[in-house]
């Protein structure tokens, strides 16, 4: 029987490496390609006699297609490319459209002067501001944009691709949805991904992470209820490091079950020191991305990590988006009730812009809500977000569990929230993320925060 596992575990390790081998050639494979592909079409238009004055690379990438893909499934999620695609070669002005990865295509633009420009990037982002009908759903996506001049004179086609790569995620870190144009300050602070990862492996062992806090505050009575554990990359040589920049690497390489571990034992610990001193009596919330929830061992070790710190399970609210615990039902229930068993707290986050069966939630011992951040921003002005934000509010009340109103930034926003009996709120109104030292500076005084907004 041993002889019979170890020969399935090398048949399987040689089939996992023979397929990553592949995937790496046929990425760089791909890669060449574009290349080939946007050298031939500048170069038939430069000898063309009504030669393009501009030309503009821009690298489109759909932002969350992971969730649409676990939502809707993987057959309209290509159905949806498809259409996407289609929608972008009818733009006039678009000499080149190229699917270039599973969510990512890459237009070459043609004009002549600047408002033809103007006008085709407005046409592709007027392609992302009505609905898609995908096998009968309809359904919202946004997109992050790059954008680099191309100066055959001056610019590589690879230059060119790689000044439009840096633009996107320089789209990514502002908060995605966003066009960006390169700028020399949108480089890097490392050379290439393979680098990234390195010093992530090392930042993980060299306790090079922090954790900041960010405060959730329960209207009612004006006072803060739970901290929100936020992981930052305080790099030696670079310095602070958002997570919107190492957190999707995190998840593409693995790393992001080390890291996640690593937050979360973090996040006992200073719960631990607190309690040693008398002070900050809230609950930690912990974020668990969909790869850490998804894996058989997790509860295992979250409770082992629990156990090791010493901590009462109830000071602990585990944060998992909507997308994750609509994978696999039956195992997500098992999860969920084992945990909670445990005395862990449960909240749903991003709430809203997945795709739950509310058959399937009732089933789920969840005790929170988090309204995405995207329907709060535009919710004074916006009907539609008001009445999903309220629909939202009026089913936690039903469900019998809190709900909370991410990013909430301005007072009108507040005022709205109240007026829909939303219970609790988080958002740079009350607090940005801060320190474990600023949280205690500002809050360890008493449970109110220092200027009442409730």
């Amino acid at each position: 029987m041993k002889a019979v596992r170890r020969l399935f575990h090398f048949a399987a390790s040689t089939i996992l490496g023979t397929l990553r081998s592949k995937k790496i050639i046929t990425r760089i494979h791909q890669r060449q390609q574009l290349q080939a592909l946007l050298k031939q079409a500048i170069g038939s238009q430069h000898h063309a006699k009504d030669t393009a004055l501009l030309r503009t690379l821009l690298i489109l990438d759909i932002d969350r297609f992971r969730q649409v893909n676990f939502s809707l499934g993987y057959k309209s999620g290509d159905l949806l490319l498809e259409e996407v695609g289609n929608r972008l070669r009818a733009i006039h002005g678009c000499g080149l459209v190229i699917q270039s990865g599973d969510d990512e295509f890459v237009l070459l633009i043609h004009a002549s002067t600047q408002d033809q420009l103007s006008q085709a990037i407005q046409s592709i982002q007027h392609v992302f501001a009505t609905s898609f009908i995908v096998m009968g759903q309809e359904c919202f996506i946004t997109v992050s944009i790059g954008m680099s001049a191309v100066d055959i004179t001056l610019t590589t086609i690879e230059q060119a691709l790689h000044q439009a790569d840096q633009a996107l995620l320089a789209a990514k870190r502002t908060g995605k949805n966003k066009l960006v144009t390169y700028h020399s300050s949108h480089a890097q602070p490392f050379s290439n991904q393979i680098q990234m990862e390195t010093e992530l492996r090392k930042a993980i062992l060299e306790n090079q992470l922090i954790l900041y806090y960010q405060p959730r505050l329960e209207l009612s009575t004006g006072n803060i209820i739970c901290l929100e554990a936020l992981v930052r990359w305080n790099h030696p040589e670079i310095g602070l490091i958002a997570p919107n920049e190492f957190i999707p690497l995190a998840e593409e390489s693995g790393l992001i079950l080390q890291l996640g571990e690593w937050v979360l034992r973090e996040a006992c610990l200073q719960k631990a020191r607190w309690l040693e001193a008398d002070i900050l009596n809230y609950q930690i919330a912990v974020n668990i991305s969909p790869c850490q929830f998804q894996d058989e061992s997790f509860s295992d070790k979250a409770i082992q990590i629990i156990e090791q710190t010493g901590i009462d399970p109830a000071f602990l609210e585990f944060e998992i988006t909507e997308s994750s615990i609509m994978q696999n039902m039956d195992t997500t229930v098992a999860v969920l009730d084992k945990l909670c068993n445990k005395g862990i707290s449960i909240s749903i986050d991003d709430f809203g812009i997945g795709y739950s069966s509310l058959n399937y939630l009732k089933h789920f011992p969840i005790h929170c809500l988090k309204i995405d951040r995207s329907f709060v921003k535009n919710i004074h002005s916006n009907k539609d977000d008001w009445a999903i934000t309220n629909a939202i509010i009026h089913l936690g009340h039903a469900l019998e569990v809190q709900v909370v109103a991410e990013g909430v930034e301005e007072w009108s926003q507040l005022e709205i929230l109240k007026e829909t009996t939303c219970t609790t709120i988080q958002g740079y109104l009350l607090s940005p993320p801060v320190s474990a030292i600023e949280i205690e500076q500002t809050f360890q005084a008493n449970n109110n925060i220092p200027v009442m907004i409730s």
